[in-house]
């Protein structure tokens, strides 16, 4: 056989199981091109166009107009290429089909019954003694001794709250803006800086 792709049912939902073909909008031996409407399927909630991916053109149309609870996957046409190859699907049936054909003739054959499986017991390997860890005590270090800071700029009688409130840019605008409220509004509630 020529080159060909076997169409199956899509799923036009992520929940759809299963679908009705209402009407085959391009027939046998017919040619489509990409976003063209192939049929146009029924779900469980909508009824929605079949669209094409590619161009080609229906060679074999496998489930008829009409036909329902239509699985997904399950072939529904045969499309090929060149319209010189349409004659060679004739008589075209897809392997899927006969299968599911030679399994409905014969449902007098049943599953085999499963075999239990009994399990072997397994021997189990007695626990291991781990001895304690030994944990290493360091010498003490010595201890250490604190460097003596010298801050430029500050005499040994100013504070460290007088001298970040004298020499601190921030804290002096902080301080300008606190005065200007309070003149405005009255007390803040805080000290003053």
């Amino acid at each position: 056989l020529p080159y060909h792709i076997v169409v199956g049912m899509p799923a036009l939902s992520p929940t759809m199981e299963a679908g009705t073909i209402s009407e085959w909008k391009v027939k046998e031996g017919e040619a489509f091109t990409a976003g063209d409407s192939i049929a146009e399927i029924e779900t469980d909630k909508a009824t929605i166009d079949f669209e094409a991916q590619d161009d080609g053109i229906i060679a074999k149309i496998l489930v008829e107009a009409g036909s329902t609870d239509i699985p997904v996957g399950l072939p529904v046409c045969v499309t090929v290429e060149e319209e010189e190859d349409v004659a060679a699907f004739k008589d075209f049936v897809p392997e899927v089909v006969e299968t599911a054909a030679i399994e409905e003739k014969s449902p007098g054959t049943a599953a085999p019954e499963p075999v239990p499986v009994v399990p072997e017991p397994v021997a189990v390997a007695e626990p291991v003694a781990v001895a304690e860890p030994v944990v290493a005590i360091a010498e003490p270090v010595s201890p250490v001794i604190p460097a003596v800071v010298d801050i430029p700029n500050a005499s040994s009688s100013e504070s460290w709250g007088n001298f970040a409130r004298v020499k601190s840019p921030l804290a002096a605008l902080l301080s300008a803006d606190q005065k200007k409220y309070v003149e405005k509004y009255g007390s803040t509630g805080q000290v003053p800086l």
